[in-house]
Parts: structure tokens; C-alpha cells; sequence
């Protein structure tokens, strides 16, 4: 994908993004359809019996992304060595996807938005002392492990490249239904995790590849 179209896609994913945004912020969760939802998903026996290791693997991007990040600063990529373009490329859009995590506390200190609570008849672990919207989780994972999706060819060979990839997007589709198996935030705030997270992911990219291509 050129660099001018994910840019596109960025923006249409933000505008959406802002769109649901303003509309949790007015509603306040639950919005509509989310208190129904919510109690499907955890009625779905696997998620409630993988929940903690899903959302354990939250932790653990952190050393999934600084792995990858020495593998490609050192040039030893699994397989062989990637091009110094694609080093360049992915050692930017990592360094922009740190920086871009701050942006859901950002989000949830302006739209304020509350968490389940059980009186909604909802399965809820533990209370929270923070607000919801958007999932914090949901964002990063998608950031994140994103990132290692995209960049995998500058880290891993291009055989690997394809089972790094699955990994990651089994990761981040089941990162929204493990947060609202556990009742830490309602299906309209993973929504929120997923839209301003991939938002993000676009911007990451999109710099990698500028600083790419003006080097």
C-alpha cells in the first residue's frame, strides 16, 4: 500500500473513530446494543477459560516489540539481513507506535466514560478506577502487535512473515471479546480500542515510510 493511501485509510478510520467518540461521550456507556452484547460475548464458554492468557499477551508486547526492535537495529534478521530501507522504515514506525500509545489516556481523561458495573446484570472481576472509553488494551494491541505484523519482513525472513502475521492478528481480534469477557469495558469501548488503534497503526506506518523514502 503506498504511503498517500494508508495515509486515506488512517483518516477514515479517525473520522469514524471521532464519530463514536462523540457519541459515547454524549450517551455515556452503556450505549445502545452494548449491555446486550456484552452479556453474549461472555456466555461464549472458550473466551471465558482463555481470557487471562489473551489479555496477558498485553504484557507481553513489550518484549515481542523490543525483540523485534534489536533484531532490526542489529541487522540480524531470523532468515537473514533485511534491506537498510526497511530497517530505516521499521525502526521509525516502532518509535512512532511508542509515542502513539499515550494517545487512549488521552482519550479517556476527554470522553469520560464509565465501566460495567454488575448492576447492569453484567460479569464484572474487578472494579476499575478508570474510565472506559476507549479500551486501552484494544488500542495498543492493535498498535502494537500491528506494528510487528507490518514490519515482520525487516525481523523475520519472508517464510516467517506469514505465521507472524497470523499470530498477531489472532492476538488483536481476540483482544476486544477478552476485555468485555472479564467486564472490564463495554463492546462500544473495544470498538473505540479498535478504531483509534488502527488509526494509530496508519500514522506509524505512514511515518516509517516517510522516513524511509527521504532517506
Amino acid at each position: 500500500m503506498r504511503r498517500n493511501e494508508i495515509l486515506q485509510l488512517g483518516a477514515i478510520t479517525g473520522l469514524v473513530a471521532v464519530g463514536l467518540t462523540l457519541w459515547v461521550g454524549y450517551e455515556q456507556a452503556p450505549i445502545g446494543g452494548d449491555v446486550w452484547l456484552a452479556k453474549r460475548v461472555q456466555d461464549i464458554s472458550p473466551l471465558q477459560s482463555n481470557e487471562g492468557f489473551i489479555n496477558a499477551l498485553n504484557v507481553w508486547m513489550w518484549a515481542f516489540l523490543g525483540g523485534a526492535a534489536l533484531l532490526t537495529l542489529f541487522r540480524h534478521r531470523i532468515g537473514g539481513q533485511p534491506k537498510h530501507a526497511l530497517q530505516r522504515e521499521a525502526l521509525a514506525a516502532f518509535a512512532a507506535g511508542v509515542v502513539l500509545l499515550y494517545g487512549s489516556q488521552v482519550l479517556k481523561e476527554f470522553v469520560q466514560s464509565p465501566r460495567p458495573l454488575a448492576e447492569f446484570g453484567v460479569r464484572v472481576d474487578r472494579l476499575r478506577d478508570s474510565y472506559g472509553f476507549p479500551s486501552g488494551h484494544v488500542y495498543t494491541d492493535i498498535l502494537i502487535y500491528g506494528l510487528l505484523a507490518v514490519m515482520a519482513p525487516a525481523y523475520v525472513s519472508p517464510r516467517l512473515v506469514p505465521v507472524v502475521r497470523v499470530l498477531c492478528l489472532a492476538v488483536i481480534l481476540l483482544a476486544g471479546p477478552a476485555r468485555i469477557v472479564v467486564g472490564a469495558h463495554w463492546p462500544s469501548d473495544t470498538l473505540g480500542g479498535y478504531l483509534w488503534g488502527g488509526a494509530a497503526l496508519c500514522l506509524a506506518v505512514w511515518f516509517g515510510r516517510w522516513v524511509s523514502q527521504r532517506a
